[in-house]
């Protein structure tokens, strides 16, 4: 998860939903600052996890979250059910747009298909 959130809230959000255990783990902006911009979070994740930018997908509903993974060498896909619309992201350069949860599977697989598989803690 990388989320522009403040990463003690992300964390409180998604626990309370109980959503965590679908993620490794959960990346924010910390409480000084550090990793607000969409670009330097990503790029702490790919460090962090040592994740190859080019077996790697950002997935989100603004153009700030296009804009990170550009700036990362990631491809993007897009989903018009957040925040954003569907014309920010196609401005911001997405890779790919999404319309339904439903449809994310074949485009994920299709752009991380020599990602190494680590699977979620419960």
């Amino acid at each position: 998860m990388a989320t522009s959130k403040l990463q003690v809230f992300a964390r409180r959000i998604l626990d309370h939903f109980e959503l965590s255990r679908f993620f490794i783990d959960i990346y924010g902006s910390e409480l000084d600052n550090r990793n607000a911009d969409k670009r330097d979070l990503i790029r702490h994740i790919l460090e962090q996890e040592r994740f190859d930018p080019s077996a790697a997908v950002m997935i989100g509903d603004r153009k700030h979250d296009v804009i990170g993974a550009k700036a990362n060498e990631l491809s993007s896909i897009g989903v018009t059910w957040g925040y954003g619309s569907r014309q920010e992201l196609l401005d911001a350069g997405v890779s790919c747009l999404v319309d339904a949860p439903k449809d994310l599977v074949e485009p994920v697989v299709t752009r991380t298909a020599t990602m190494p598989r680590r699977a979620a803690t419960p």
